[in-house]
């Protein structure tokens, strides 16, 4: 008699969101899929991969690590008769444990020892993850479906009666600055020396370390900043893989300056460069590295957050002389400046986007898969989804993919082609999904469903990953839908929600309206505003609608002519204002303003969705 064995690695979202930097946030997004990897292959190895449901990998080779494959958390298989589902899974466990502690080792060998509790590090890394397996053995006429609905039912106590052991490291330190749940492992003589005889500069802090000076980190943080994937091994120390959200804001500028040649452009970039270093910054540690032998053709490898004036102040925080410091400072404003003005940009949008999607129906789906061989199926094309992500976000949007497992994305995308990009990713999706029926009435299929955040680049990281979360939630609320939350330093939180093939399609009408100058960005702030006054007085919905058309009529283009607004557009937009909200429609204006300045600012060509079916 077979068994169903169901495995899952804990904690993800609280691990994978716990981050400061964008670095902490690829590297733990990366070190959970190789553990879950390493996990599957333990126990693949142990009873056969054939047995494997989840993943549905076609072969070992697959989970090797530093493989581009993407594993999720949780892990499906079907034990044969005759071997013993503890095993099996311990054989799993063993397997994850070891890839843990060789990622664990590696990047510990690169700390100084001076003032790191390494002992306490490696025990906190220890106690990281959670291994929890259940099984149900297969038995009567639906033996495999109900050993699944058995197994998940186990799974589900099994998640609600986890047990608190005492940690073996607790101190009167200060805790993590990345989550503030386990107790820092640096010495807090690093921290009083800084800068002074005896002690360390904060350069070298940061360099031995990975620090900032008033950053402190426990041995789970420090696993994150000093981990080194197997596709960046080779860099030098300076260099690194991972994005800033200062370079991920940079992006439309990135686009724009691709392939210049100008002359005068390329020299003022060069004067920058060369009044940063005078000034005293040290621009190795402004260097990025996009896979191997990549180079921007203006920007060379330099992180993208130098084109925002607002990062100068920081870069110039380590120069000891105030004199100088004051001095070069202001330099580099002036240089910067003349690279801007050759961009043809005064202020770059300090904007970008972070993408999360997740399927909408998965269990019904799962549930209706009676067999093995149906439920692999499955297994596959949810594979095959999760492996194609890469490709799109990647090579088709110029984003960076963090995390990509079963029907889970998260992502950064630039933001005007944040929308563009979850739509392809819904449709790809839908089309691997589309031989899985969630109910016999309907024919539907799973759907995905996505929420956008957009968040100003000196936010911290971890808001912006709280915002992305909240309108995935938002999105799923209605499924097979997309959300967008916009939080801009100045300012209310703007949101909007809508079905797939109606608010994103809306939206590609509203960024065509704004690219072409046909409508004031003062109406929508003026709409919202009637609209905030107004809440709540459902009674006087026809009256707000009427004078929401008084202030569109009165409205004229930023930089058109001294004219009415065009007729057509007027007409549109009181149409969008007779079948939504006021306030709907002023959020949905706002939200196409920020995409049509980032689209304007690339230099790319605006080319909305106009064919197929999105929905």
């Amino acid at each position: 008699m077979a068994d169903l064995l169901i495995v899952t690695l804990g904690p993800i979202q609280d691990f994978i969101a716990a981050a400061r930097r964008s670095r902490d946030l690829w590297f733990g997004s990366w070190l959970l899929s190789e553990l879950s990897k390493a996990t599957a292959r333990g126990m693949a190895e142990e009873c056969g991969l054939e047995t494997l449901v989840f993943p549905g990998v076609s072969g070992l080779w697959e989970l090797q690590p530093a493989t581009t494959t993407s594993v999720a958390n949780k892990i499906v298989l079907r034990v044969p008769d005759g071997m013993n589902p503890a095993v099996v899974a311990e054989s799993g466990r063993s397997a994850m444990r070891d890839r843990l502690h060789a990622l664990r080792d590696e990047a510990f060998g690169r700390i100084s020892q001076p003032f790191f509790e390494l002992k306490t590090a490696r025990a906190q890394v220890e106690d990281l993850i959670e291994l929890a397996w259940v099984s149900a053995p297969e038995q009567g006429e639906h033996g495999y479906q109900s050993a699944r609905q058995k197994a998940e039912a186990l799974m589900t106590a099994r998640k609600s009666t986890r047990l608190w052991a005492k940690v073996p490291w607790g101190a009167p330190v200060p805790k993590s600055s990345i989550d503030g749940e386990r107790e820092s492992v640096l010495h807090e003589d690093l921290f009083d020396k800084v800068g002074k005889d005896g002690g360390l500069t904060p350069e070298q802090v940061r360099v031995r370390y990975g620090v900032g000076k008033t950053e402190r980190l426990c041995g789970v943080g420090l696993l994150k900043r000093h981990g080194i994937r197997k596709d960046s091994q080779g860099f030098s120390r300076y260099a690194h893989r991972f994005l800033s959200t200062g370079h991920l804001a940079a992006w439309p500028l990135h686009r724009k300056a691709k392939g210049s040649t100008d002359p005068e452009l390329l020299a003022a970039w060069s004067k920058y460069l060369e009044t940063l270093e005078k000034g005293g910054v040290d621009l190795r540690e402004q260097e990025i590295v996009q896979g191997d032998g990549w180079k921007h053709d203006l920007f060379g490898r330099y992180d993208g957050s130098l084109l925002f004036e607002g990062r100068l102040p920081e870069l110039f925080e380590e120069v000891a002389d105030p004199g100088q410091r004051e001095s070069g400072l202001r330099k580099a404003k002036e240089a910067l400046a003349g690279v801007l003005e050759k961009l043809g940009v005064s202020t770059p949008l300090p904007y970008y986007a972070i993408l999360r999607a997740d399927g909408d129906h998965m269990g019904k789906a799962i549930e209706r898969q009676e067999s093995f061989e149906a439920h692999r199926e499955l297994s596959r094309q949810l594979d095959k989804f999760a492996q194609s992500v890469r490709s799109t976000v990647e090579g088709t949007f110029a984003g960076e993919l963090i995390y990509s497992g079963g029907d889970d994305v998260l992502a950064f995308v630039p933001l005007h082609k944040a929308v563009a990009c979850a739509r392809q990713l819904q449709m790809d999706f839908r089309k691997c999904l589309a031989g899985f029926p969630v109910s016999d009435e309907s024919g539907a299929t799973p759907t995905l469903s996505a929420g956008i955040a957009i968040s100003h680049f000196m936010e911290p990281l971890r808001r912006a990953l709280h915002l992305a979360h909240e309108a995935e939630i938002l999105a799923k609320k209605e499924r097979n839908s997309l959300a967008i939350i916009v939080d801009k330093r100045s300012g209310s939180t703007v949101k909007v929600t809508g079905a797939w093939g109606t608010l994103d399609m809306k939206l590609d009408d509203y960024v065509a309206l704004h690219l072409a100058d046909a409508v004031p960005d003062g109406a929508a702030y003026e709409l919202q505003e009637l609209a905030r006054l107004l809440e709540g007085a459902e009674q006087l919905s026809e009256m707000v609608k009427k004078e929401a058309k008084r202030i569109l009529g009165r409205k004229q283009p930023e930089h058109g002519a001294k004219q009415n607004l065009d007729r057509k557009v007027f007409d549109r937009l009181a149409e969008d204002i007779k079948s939504l909200t006021v306030g709907d429609v002023a959020d949905r204006l706002i939200v196409a303003r920020l995409i049509a300045q980032a689209q304007e600012e690339s230099g790319e060509p605006f080319v909305p969705f106009v064919t197929g079916d999105p929905s």
